[in-house]
């Protein structure tokens, strides 16, 4: 198990070798099984012209056998950072973001996936392109030209719709439609800008709403967002949703109003 400092200001590691920043990779998993797996062993092939990367697997108290198949696969350039028990994703990407800030330096690139498959790691290397152009955060888009959703039942796309309206209306960022896509770049700076300015409540939803969040507070530090037409396979998704979807919808309209009425608080 994977030891955590709780340090605030997480430290550089040394300069990488070559011109391409390192890449690290959070995987959030929850009982995945193979295709947690299957998706770790696609990085070599999808990232052959991006330089180095390391894959950290954010184990959120899975009760499955995800880790034992994964341990056993040997996939390479993987780390596994264990939680002794569920604790939701927004604690899972806080722990991942801390673990790869520790071994990041500032231009250094920190990227958030799905781990059942639904994302293709085929796409990161336009997403790293458009961070060493000059953005802080690339999204993966499902509401850009090119994108498409395959798989996702009537109800979940509408309410996917219906959220993405709701933030564009109410808390505007140049730049973002998506506000809720799990699959994200970050330069490295910019996570530690926010940690050092909330401390530990940078992060504090702890389920599916916590990638609003963290849009949300990226943008009021001055971040620089892109997006980039995404297709989500959730045709190919094996595990069964972790989404609540009435609790997700209400700590949705909760961020809402606590964004518009200021109440983030700073870390003192």
């Amino acid at each position: 198990m994977t030891t955590i400092s709780t340090h605030p200001y997480p430290a550089a590691s040394p300069t990488a070798e070559g011109n391409h920043p390192r890449l690290f990779i959070l995987l959030p998993a929850f009982n995945e099984g193979a295709a947690l797996t299957q998706l770790a062993a696609t990085f070599g092939p999808a990232l052959l012209k991006s330089g180095p990367f390391q894959i950290l697997v954010v184990d959120d108290g899975s009760t499955d056998d995800s880790m034992s198949i994964l341990e056993a696969a040997r996939v390479p350039h993987v780390d596994i950072i264990r939680h002794p028990q569920n604790k939701g994703l927004g604690e899972a990407v806080k722990t991942g973001f801390l673990v790869a800030l520790e071994r990041a330096n500032p231009n250094d690139i920190i990227a958030v996936m799905d781990s059942d498959g639904t994302h293709s790691p085929y796409l990161m290397e336009r997403m790293i392109q458009l961070i060493q152009e000059g953005n802080d955060v690339v999204v993966a888009s499902r509401y850009r030209y090119g994108s498409q959703v395959v798989g996702l039942d009537w109800f979940r796309t509408l309410l996917s719709h219906g959220s993405s309206w709701v933030f564009r209306l109410t808390t505007p960022i140049f730049n973002i439609k998506d506000y809720t896509c799990g699959f994200r770049l970050y330069r490295a700076s910019i996570l530690q800008k926010a940690f050092q300015t909330y401390g530990d409540r940078f992060i504090t939803e702890s389920g599916f709403a916590c990638m609003a969040e963290i849009i949300i507070k990226l943008n009021k530090l001055g971040a620089l967002f892109c997006e980039v037409p995404m297709i989500l396979r959730y045709d190919q998704k094996i595990s069964t949703s972790k989404i609540k979807i009435a609790r997700t919808v209400l700590r949705s309209l909760n961020l809402v109003r606590r964004s518009a009425t200021g109440s983030y608080r700073q870390h003192s």
